[in-house]
């Protein structure tokens, strides 16, 4: 009496040719990774871009009705010495910038705005990460910043600039620049 499964003729995948596919989808794996976590950083980044245009519209509201820019530089946002939770609150700004929820590890930046130089008709908004662990973009890499100011000018820092420093010319860091590995 015969007890095969198998019908003539058909036959399954050896050992080899499994772990040789298996070996194949590991390579691409490594190659892919380096190249999924910046693109997965650029939109990570997109938070800070879109909160920052947010200040600017708030910021340019404020102005119409106060003749000047409002200043909160306390920090409100993700908490830049952990890597989960969030520091200070919306009480401390009167343009109504608010973050809900804020809490986890969601938001990614820290917000605050300040004066340029101390004038009240200019203003210098910025988002900055943590450093190493408690960075939520690049983990493991240090802190960047994203700013924006009353001319509604954008930049990306590698390095952390504080809002109401002015806006240097030039081209933006590129997410490549702003998490390197």
């Amino acid at each position: 009496m015969k007890f095969g499964m198998h019908k003539q003729g058909q036959q399954g995948f050896s050992l080899v040719e499994l772990m040789v596919v298996v070996g194949i989808i590991g390579i691409l794996a490594t190659l892919a990774m380096p190249r999924f976590k910046q693109f997965q950083a650029k939109a990570k980044m997109s938070e800070a871009k879109a909160m920052l245009n947010h200040i600017y519209t708030l910021q340019q509201s404020y102005y119409l009705d106060q003749n000047q820019y409002n200043s909160f530089t306390a920090a409100y946002g993700a908490d830049t010495a952990a890597a989960t939770g969030c520091t200070g609150s919306s009480a401390g700004n009167s343009i109504g910038f608010t973050i809900e929820p804020c809490a986890g590890p969601v938001p990614r930046y820290q917000y605050n705005a300040a004066y340029t130089g101390g004038v009240t008709t200019t203003f210098t908004a910025a988002a900055i990460t943590g450093a190493a662990a408690a960075n939520r973009v690049c983990a493991g890499n240090a802190s960047h910043s994203h700013n924006i100011n009353e001319q509604n000018t954008y930049m990306s820092y590698a390095v952390a600039v504080a809002a109401g420093t002015a806006l240097t010319a030039g081209t933006p860091a590129a997410p490549a620049a702003l998490c390197p590995n």
